[in-house]
């Protein structure tokens, strides 16, 4: 297999080309013709965990609660068809509004503007839905002064006012036409110093009104002076989102146009004049305003993400105030855009490891050729991915694969590139269809190493709960699949036509063809200059460095090991995720300064975001199963409700339990005494509803009332229940719609029903304020139901615990993921090496690595959130890369010693495992400027977890070999004997079989090289590759030796392919008659008397170099 699919390369290589064009060609096709278009909308979307038991609940509750009128109804006379259509309708973000309150409040302020006062300078109040942005003093003093509150005011004019297009965005002022005046510190001084503008205030008005809100402080942090306190409903600085107050016992001076209120409560942070005591840390007085918010009259969103951009471009400081933060409800419609313009950070690392893959493989036909397969394996993958794993939901974390991608793909073209050269380079290095073959032999095993540790720890994933994390995991390890099946073919099949053909085209010593010549020659010359030093430095410097210090290297990396354990488990440990708002920019971003750090600072903000979650509710569901049947990698496709065959409220014993039930609830020491209609739905029905006095019906109407007996039979609960529930939606006050708890129909049967009570836990982000509260009710729930009747028996518990649910699936899943990705590697690392000592140091090589590694993500404040699970899981596929190469180069050292072996292994390896590293610190480190979070942390991942892992595998790895590392054949396992892609039979020796070194070493398989010791003593006592620069000089002068004017790789050069290169005498490293020596002693260089040689009898010699 493996000669045939050689000579196709060595002979054919267009086929392989065409081959595999024809399927990218075809997958591209399909791809834009049938796919659909990939967008980023909702980027949030699938960052929610599907398939656990809270999962399976929240998902059923909201379907049911959701799906009225599909699959159920509020009135039992209303019909339900078989028609059932699972929720698979993906909501878009609206675009038109900010809501219907912000027009309503217009067009009431509007019709009566004109009969206001010249102290009206607003349009209406300020509202949560308007774009608004936060200010600071640049110089750490209080903003309520004239200086700063003036330039507020010429920041709006200056920023807004005097850009054109905000003049079409604006909300107008119908009596002159102009845009309305932005709600700001120094506009409400304007309007309570009876002035026009800000523009028009001075110093005395500030004083003033800072005197004014020291008086009206303690009534509003007591809760006495309210939002509404001097106003009708008619009035422009009516709040209709608040009730109107009387606020008696405050002076009129702190009512007057509601600016007091709406000051403290819209445009000051929390801590200004606040009666608290301040902190013992804080030396700030009380009268210190630190933040100050400006809202912007713009209603429509679309209009607000012009405006953002516009105020983007701004600079962030003006006079003596800067913006700190903003909020234009615009943040998810950007991320897009960003994430489209943050390509350019990709670009740029792309266009920087372009040029050293184009140094490192001299020629820019092959480094097209192998970016050009980077882009091949995304399409097959996204291919696979649309259409035969028919995922439908496409993550923006996918995007991240393309950083990994790039750096694996030139990880891959290094090897295969470096083992061909070699092989080319070595003395018989016989046909063509030789070099091709045993270059494949060689790199495979590498390139399949690194791909196989990759994917695994990709596909590893795919155990979690959480949607994107699971699309991830299946598209980033298929991309890497499809690269590795690529650079078996494309890549080969590439090189071997420049090999035929394309040389042909190009003398490289004729400087007559000058551009062609500079361009090709430039990269050769770095290349040579570069090689100077690194044989230098990898083979001399770097394992002297090794050796030497290998007992302070041991004990100053296991003590930063020990250090990183403590720092991640312990103090200050890695956290879960304490925010429930999702951020997608950086955390300099103004949009995310706002959400994470500066909002909550503003009372608006608190009260909006604990209006609806002040307690946890406690949602008990009976009639449902608990079952999530959609698609659990579409997060628009929830699937439909399962209805409970055996549910029976209707019973008798039912009817009585349910009572109880309620009844029982109220005396837990969970629930919050709260006074509602429709909470325990069948309580205030059968208590008061069914109790009233017959003698108040009318002729005709159904008897429910106090004569009907309890309980009371299916039928007559049918018709009373229908007749309750149309009162229940008429009375005023009451709201009965579709999240009403209470009995849901069909087909006038009662197929579901739900109570809901207030519980005394406060809502919590806390994991295990949250984990206590679900656990406590759960289990109570749970024990009810074991003495419910028949029918009853199966209801379960659900409360608002989305958040939760997702901090118990990153705490239970990562290490889950984290552990089964170790264990791939080291069942990878034992195959690889058949060596146990090796297979284990290698572990703690990689386990140390990536402690290290978390424990530095620790120091840099980062949570245990969904980007930073996925980068704790795939760090174990990135590390081991580095560790295998130098451990399979150990293994296949001359066994003349540890020491030894370990030079041999660093001198090697040091060069190709460098340069991979160094290309993927450069992909890190090139997106990390980025505005999007994930390109972001995954920079800043790769960079900090590569140079560890280079760190490790160097100093500490290879300290542990030489001081406690296998000698002989100790702890070696090999495989049986096998034919498969070997250079022939056993009882034939191949004349050309020649030596590798560097990559060679760690790409060789396992079993060819059992195979191979026993053939020749060259294939396992690799020579050193000449490195130094006259040795490549010597070699570019006398390659075309036969015939200047013919270029290299012509077929009048082919005919003479079989020379060798000649090199300098302190280039090869040999074992003197090494043959002889196999031949009389009959044994294998592993073989104890091959392994007893004397490090004496290694000299340099030329005698095995032909005279060139």
């Amino acid at each position: 297999m493996c000669r045939w699919y050689a000579r196709i390369l060595a002979h054919y290589p267009y086929i392989i080309i065409l081959v595999v064009l024809t399927v990218v060609t075809t997958c591209l096709v399909l791809t834009i013709t049938l796919g659909s278009r990939i967008d980023f909308d909702d980027p949030i979307a699938g960052f929610e965990p599907r398939g656990t038991e809270l999962a399976d609940r929240l998902v059923t509750f909201a379907n049911l609660r959701q799906n009225v009128g599909n699959q159920t109804n509020l009135l039992p006379e209303s019909k339900v068809t078989d028609n059932r259509p699972s929720s698979t309708v993906k909501k878009k973000p609206k675009r038109t509004s900010f809501n219907n309150n912000t027009d309503k409040k217009y067009r009431r302020w509007r019709s009566n503007m004109n009969n206001k006062t010249n102290a009206n300078i607003f349009c209406g109040v300020p509202d949560e839905s308007y774009p608004r942005l936060v200010v600071e003093s640049t110089h750490d003093r209080s903003l309520f002064n004239f200086e700063d509150i003036q330039a507020i005011c010429e920041m709006e004019s200056h920023y807004f006012l005097h850009y054109e297009p905000y003049k079409n965005l604006c909300i107008r002022n119908p009596v002159d036409g102009f845009c309305c005046t932005a709600w700001t510190l120094g506009s409400y001084i304007a309007v309570l110093s009876e002035k026009n503008s800000c523009e028009h205030i001075t110093a005395e008005d500030v004083a003033s009104v800072q005197s004014l809100m020291l008086e009206c402080a303690p009534f509003f942090h007591s809760g006495t002076l309210k939002i509404n306190c001097d106003s009708e409903q008619e009035e422009w600085y009516f709040n209709s989102n608040y009730p109107p107050s009387a606020c008696s016992d405050v002076p009129l001076k702190c009512t007057k146009y509601n600016a007091v209120a709406h000051i403290f409560y819209y445009l000051a942070d929390s801590d200004f004049m606040h009666t608290r005591t301040p902190p013992l840390s804080s030396n700030k007085p009380k009268s210190f305003l630190k933040y100050s918010t400006l809202f912007l009259p713009v209603s429509s969103r679309e209009h607000a993400l012009d405006l953002f951009k516009e105020l983007d471009s701004m600079p962030r400081d003006y006079k003596a105030i800067k913006i700190v933060a903003a909020e234009f409800n615009v943040k998810y419609l950007l991320f897009e855009e960003y994430l489209i313009s943050d390509s350019m950070w990709l670009s740029g690392a792309c266009a920087a490891i372009f040029i050293v893959m184009w140094l490192y493989t001299s020629s820019v036909f092959i480094t097209i050729m192998a970016f050009l397969s980077l882009f091949w394996a995304v399409d097959i993958a996204y291919c696979l991915y649309t259409f035969v794993f028919n995922i439908k939901f496409f993550p923006y974390m996918n995007m991240v694969t393309l950083v990994v991608l790039v750096g694996i793909g030139a990880d891959d073209l290094f090897i295969y590139c470096k083992v061909w050269r070699l092989a080319k380079s070595e003395k018989n290095n016989g046909v063509l269809e030789k070099l091709v073959l045993d270059t494949l032999q060689h790199a495979v095993m590498s390139m399949l190493v690194t791909s196989l540790t990759t994917a695994s720890a990709f596909y590893a994933n795919y155990i979690s709960d959480i949607t994107a994390i699971r699309c991830f995991s299946v598209f980033a390890g298929t991309c890497i699949v499809m690269n590795f099946v690529l650079t078996l073919t494309w890549l080969p099949a590439s090189i071997m036509l420049e090999e035929k053909w394309l040389r042909c085209f190009t003398n490289m010593n004729n400087k007559k063809y000058s551009i062609l010549y500079c361009l090709c020659k430039f990269p050769y010359r770095l290349y040579y200059w570069i090689c100077d030093w690194s044989r230098i430095f990898f083979e001399k410097i770097l394992p002297c460095l090794v050796i030497k210090f290998r007992f302070v290297w041991l004990i100053m990396f296991s003590i930063f090991w020990i250090g990183s354990i403590v720092i991640i488990f312990f103090y200050p440990r890695l956290k879960l995720p304490t925010s429930d708002k999702f951020q997608v920019f950086s955390s300099d971003h103004l949009l995310e300064r706002y959400d994470l750090q500066v909002g909550k600072q503003f009372r608006f903000e608190s009260n909006k975001n604990n209006v609806d979650r002040q307690q946890f509710f406690v949602s008990v569901v009976w009639g449902v199963l608990a079952k999530d049947n959609g698609d659990p990698l579409n997060p628009s496709n929830k699937g439909s409700l399962t209805f409970d065959p055996e549910f029976n409220i209707t019973s008798p014993e039912a009817q009585k339990w349910i009572l109880q039930f309620c009844a029982r609830i109220r005396h837990t020491d969970f629930y919050l005494h709260m006074s509602s209609y429709t909470d325990c739905f069948f309580e205030r029905f059968f208590k008061e509803f069914m109790a009233q006095d017959c003698s108040n019906l009318q002729v005709g109407d159904v008897e429910c009332c106090n004569r009907t007996g309890f309980p009371i039979p299916a039928d007559k609960l049918m018709d009373c229940l229908s007749i309750y529930i149309s009162l229940l939606q008429h009375t005023p006050g009451v709201q009965y719609n579709n999240h009403s708890p209470g009995p849901r129909f069909s087909n006038r049967k009662i197929s579901a029903f739900f109570v809901q009570l207030a519980s005394n836990y406060s809502y919590s982000t806390s994991y295990e304020e949250a984990h206590t509260f679900y656990s406590k009710v759960n289990q109570w729930v749970n024990n009810e139901s074991l003495y419910a009747p028949p029918g009853m028996r199966r209801g379960w518990f659900v409360s608002d615990l989305h958040f939760y649910d997702l901090q118990s699936s990153l705490a239970m899943g990562t290490p889950l993921t984290l552990g089964l990705s170790l264990s791939i590697v080291a069942v990878v690392s034992f195959f690889t090496t058949l060596n146990v000592l090796i297979s284990i140091y290698a572990f703690m090589a990689v386990a140390a690595s990536i402690s290290v590694t978390l424990a530095s993500l620790v120091l840099m404040d980062w949570e245990l959130n969904l980007l930073e699970s996925v980068i704790i899981t795939i760090a174990v596929g990135l590390a081991i890369d580095i560790t295998l190469h130098y451990g399979v180069a150990y293994r296949l050292a001359p066994d003349i010693g540890k020491e030894m072996r370990v030079i041999t292994s660093v001198g090697r390896m040091g060069s190709p495992v460098a340069m991979a590293t160094f290309t993927t610190m450069l992909a890190g480190a090139l997106i990390m400027p980025s505005t999007v979070l994930a390109y972001q942390k995954f920079g800043t991942f790769l960079l900090l977890l590569v140079s560890l892992a280079w760190l490790y595998a160097t100093f500490f790895f290879q300290s542990l070999l030489r001081i406690m590392g296998p000698n002989g054949g100790c702890g070696q396992f090999h495989w049986p004997a096998s034919d498969c892609c070997t250079q022939g039979t056993r009882g034939h020796v191949d004349k050309t079989v020649y030596a590798f070194s560097d990559s060679t070493v760690s790409t060789s398989s396992t079993s060819t090289r059992e195979q191979s010791q026993s053939q020749n003593y060259y294939t396992s006592h690799h020579e050193l590759e000449p490195l130094t620069g006259q040795d490549h000089h010597l070699q570019r002068h006398q390659m075309p030796h036969s015939n200047n004017n013919i270029p290299y790789g012509c077929p009048q050069h082919l005919d003479q392919h079989n020379h060798h290169h000649p090199r300098r005498k302190g280039d090869y490293l040999t074992v003197k008659s090494s043959s002889t020596l196999l031949s009389t002693s009959g044994n294998t260089p592993s073989s104890p008397s091959a392994s007893s040689i004397d490090k004496h009898k290694l000299k340099l010699t030329l005698d095995s170099i032909p005279a060139s």
